[in-house]
């Protein structure tokens, strides 16, 4: 599987190279906390978008009985999402599509639901999308990564310059999904995760794993690659960034 041109983490996850199905700290852990403020059960149609490998859609069908559909940009994930689903016996609807022009009716969706992946779009416009799909009494949720208040101005713009992703302070998403029209908003400051999950992807990885990136990396980039990954890291590693979890309610 070929590397995207641009040196990211982002890049790295999509070929492959990195071998891990979802790349959010805490994983299934984090989904299922995300899902039950959202209110999944079994009688609820949710939306994933930007689903990538389809893993959090095949475990919300597993664990909760819901309908689940999932769009993504990319051919590759939506393609490695039908085959997961296939796998294991899941009627799973995954297309390919644009998070800022969702093809769906409005007010389709029980829930709709995002992974780490707002902070890299037009966040206005792909929230608001999200809004649109949802029925009145449903609810919107996300996980993103969350800027601390004391954030550098040149550690934001460093990472959108590497990784094209624009955080918010927890604060910050809350604001946006009220201002895209949603009631009782809720945000979870999950920073804690941060810690475990680089520990554990480490430990997942291994030494030879951890050698197999720096090595992908450098082939596909140089060493100026290489050191743009190192960059990307540290700043997901520094104490200026956060994680949370951010709910709202369509009235």
């Amino acid at each position: 599987m070929s590397v995207k041109t641009k040196p990211s983490l982002e890049n790295l996850v999509e070929s492959g190279v990195l071998g891990v199905e979802s790349l959010h700290p805490g994983g299934m852990t984090t989904t299922k906390e995300l899902a039950e403020l959202c209110r999944v059960s079994e009688n609820k149609l949710l939306l994933d978008v930007a689903s990538g490998t389809g893993e959090s859609t095949c475990f919300l069908v597993g664990e909760f009985g819901c309908t689940a559909m999932g769009i993504d940009a990319s051919e590759i994930m939506v393609k490695q999402a039908k085959e997961k689903a296939a796998n294991k016996g899941y009627h799973i609807d995954y297309q390919l599509g644009d998070a800022h022009d969702l093809q769906f009716d409005d007010n389709y969706f029980d829930v709709v639901i995002s992974e780490c992946t707002t902070c890299a779009l037009d966040k206005e416009r792909a929230i608001a999308e999200m809004v649109r799909v949802t029925k009145s009494g449903g609810y919107v949720g996300i996980h993103d990564i969350c800027w601390k208040s004391s954030t550098p101005e040149k550690l934001k713009v460093r990472l959108e310059e590497i990784e094209g992703e624009r955080p918010e302070t927890l604060e910050g998403w809350v604001m946006l999904f009220q201002q895209a029209g949603l009631v009782e908003c809720e945000g979870i400051d999950c920073s804690e995760l941060i810690p475990t999950w680089i520990k554990l992807s480490k430990r997942d990885l291994g030494l030879k794993g951890q050698w197999n990136i720096g090595k992908t990396a450098v082939k596909n980039w140089g060493l100026k690659g290489l050191m743009t990954i190192l960059a990307s890291q540290r700043i997901f590693t520094s104490r200026h960034t956060g994680y949370g979890i951010i709910v709202g309610h369509k009235s």
